[in-house]
């Protein structure tokens, strides 16, 4: 029985180790089994024949796809004996251009090894045209400064006829701009339209619109608006792209088709469909750089138009009570890149005021950024608050520029000292209680001094009881060579440096995740790229540029291409200082960062 059960166990194996001995193979396929349409959206596929699970897809070189997703599928089968298994990854791309369209291999890594797929050929097609739908693209600005947000609006008419019809399904937008590497893009501090709020497809993900009724072109038109704001980070002329929008227009009544829009354009009318899209027109950016002629020290990357105001309150305290900073910012339609003002730096404030360091969340509201802040007044000599500093680029002068808050005058009255004759003066009686000899408990059974007995512990007489002598000196040599052992051994300079060293790579991932947790990480990422070199080569992170980072590392024998891309990693992240809230950094570009330093990690030496 026992070897049936052998036998049987070994037969069952013998798939597991067939499959085992198997190539692992990767490939890319994009499902062309409906045409492909710009501004539509294709599947996808990279599948592992005989393989793990990845550790890592690489989806860098698919950035102009936009690519969204994945689904993940798995299949294992059993043929001759044989087992096979495959993992399938699907994603939802976005084609970029019309015509053909070469999708570049992707690296997957399985097993600490490294597998490019095969390059993929889609054809985009144009869909027809039609007067039914109308798209425009509008940029507030036609010149603008490097870090000068530009607001770009994007509007979609569609017939109401086709909307009241349900006649309309599958509407999805192109942005190429959205995708552009010459831009940072975020959302407006408020939306500046007002009507019904909905969703769009644009570049593969949902947007919140806008959405009412207009007379356009002579047709009552459903009109949906949705605002970007561009901020360039270079300067020069650029050109922004077309944006095209494509959908399925019922053009007879036959079929069932069920639509995008739930909210008006649902439908499950039987119709027969067609594929239509327009275009809008391309738009030119003439973009200038910042001087470096006049920039103040406490620029901080603010481009525009901006005003600062200052209130107080109370303006009547004793010295010590509470006041209620509050500092106004406007004049921009764009706010979030304004930080906390640096009040502790603005003269007399520190000696006149005590300035804890909390500080509150500031909120955006009625076009302004809202700071407060409670300060305190230090002595009764103090007679304002100073004006508080406001430092930007002025784009209609050309030229930097600091404004001011006004003072904000204060009456300060002197601190009252409380004295004894402040005090009310009470008669405090002594609760005198006697103490009773009471028959219970030791004082029933010992009314004498002989039952005390002197056992003091002294020096000598711990001399002569070794127990005892390790108890009394025992601690404090412990102390003592534990003490001397730390300041000798692990605070040499060189023990420090090597630790550095040894820990850099954990510690520069510690601040990648904790910068993913903060809005604008942009230079708090390039900070821990510049401290994990600093902790590798015992270098001064703050006297590091991406060049010398890039430098070292070719000193220490790593790959130029990973040195390469560590640089312009950085120099792409200290851009960000343009405009630090607008940078968000993504989970494929952190896992992108991480696995930069773990190959630079294992080729330093």
């Amino acid at each position: 029985m026992n070897k049936t059960r052998i036998i049987i166990s070994i037969l069952w194996m013998l798939p597991a180790f067939s499959a085992s001995g198997a190539q692992v193979q990767v490939a890319a396929s994009a499902d062309t089994s409906s045409p492909i349409y710009l501004a539509s959206q294709f599947v996808y596929n990279i599948t592992i024949e005989n393989g793990d699970e990845p550790e890592a897809v690489d989806l860098a070189a698919l950035n102009e796809f936009n690519p969204a997703g994945p689904s993940v599928q798995r299949q294992t089968s059993i043929i001759n004996g044989r087992m096979s298994s495959s993992i399938t990854y699907n994603y939802i791309l976005t084609p970029p251009r019309l015509g053909q369209i070469v999708i570049p291999p992707v690296e997957v890594v399985i097993k600490g090894k490294t597998y490019r797929t095969n390059p993929v050929t889609v054809t985009v097609s144009q869909p027809g045209q039609t007067q039914q739908m109308d798209l425009q693209m509008e940029l507030s600005e036609p010149k603008c400064y490097v870090g000068q947000p530009v607001l770009l609006t994007v509007t979609f008419y569609v017939w109401r006829d086709l909307v009241s019809r349900e006649a309309i399904a599958n509407v999805n937008l192109n942005i190429p701009v959205l995708r552009s590497p010459d831009f940072i893009i975020d959302e407006p501090d408020t939306l500046t339209f007002t009507g019904k709020q909905g969703l769009l497809p644009v570049n593969g993900q949902n947007l919140a619109t806008v959405q009412d009724q207009i007379e356009y072109k002579g047709v009552s038109c459903l009109r949906v608006r949705f605002v970007r704001a561009l901020i360039p980070q270079k300067h020069g002329a650029i050109t922004i792209d077309p944006a095209s929008v494509s959908a399925d227009i019922a053009v007879s009544r036959k079929r069932s088709r069920d639509s995008f829009f739930d909210d008006f354009f649902s439908s499950r009318s039987r119709y027969e469909y067609q594929r239509f899209g327009v275009s809008s027109q391309p738009r030119q950016l003439e973009v200038s750089p910042l001087p470096e002629e006049g920039k103040s020290a406490d620029f901080y990357g603010l481009v525009g138009r901006y005003t600062i105001a200052g209130s107080a309150d109370p303006v009547q305290i004793s010295v010590g009570d509470p006041i209620t900073l509050t500092l106004r910012v406007g004049g921009s339609e764009y706010l979030k890149p304004v930080r906390w003002p640096d009040i502790e730096s603005v003269k007399g404030m520190t000696d006149d005021f005590k300035i804890p360091a909390e500080k509150s969340d500031p909120e955006i509201k009625d076009g302004q950024k809202i700071f407060t802040r409670t300060i305190r007044a230090a002595n009764e000599q103090v007679k304002q608050i100073p004006p508080i500093p406001l430092s930007f680029f002025d784009v209609q002068k050309g030229r930097y520029t600091t404004v001011y808050t006004d003072p904000i005058p204060l009456q300060v009255l002197p601190t009252r000292i409380v004295t004894g004759a402040d005090v009310e003066s009470r008669q405090f009686t002594s609760a005198a209680r006697q103490i009773e000899a009471v028959r219970e408990g030791l004082s029933a059974n010992v009314t004498d001094s002989s039952a005390l007995v002197n056992q003091q512990i002294t020096p000598a007489s711990a001399v002569g009881e070794p127990a005892m002598l390790i108890l009394w000196l025992g601690p404090p040599a412990l102390l003592i060579f534990s003490g001397l052992y730390k300041f000798s051994v692990r605070t040499s300079p060189q023990r420090q440096a090597a630790r550095r060293r040894k820990n850099a790579l954990s510690a520069a991932v510690r601040r990648i995740h904790t910068a993913e947790k903060q809005s604008g990480s942009g230079p708090a990422l390039a900070a821990a790229l510049r401290q994990y070199i600093a902790d590798k080569f015992d270098r001064v992170p703050g006297s590091l540029t991406a060049g010398d980072c890039s430098a070292l590392l070719d000193g220490a024998a790593v790959q130029s291409s990973n040195a390469e891309n560590l640089r312009q990693m950085m120099e792409t992240l200290e851009a960000a200082q343009y405009s630090p809230a607008a940078y968000t950094l993504s989970k494929t570009e952190k896992e992108k960062i991480i696995a930069l330093l773990k190959e630079i990690e294992k080729q330093i030496r």
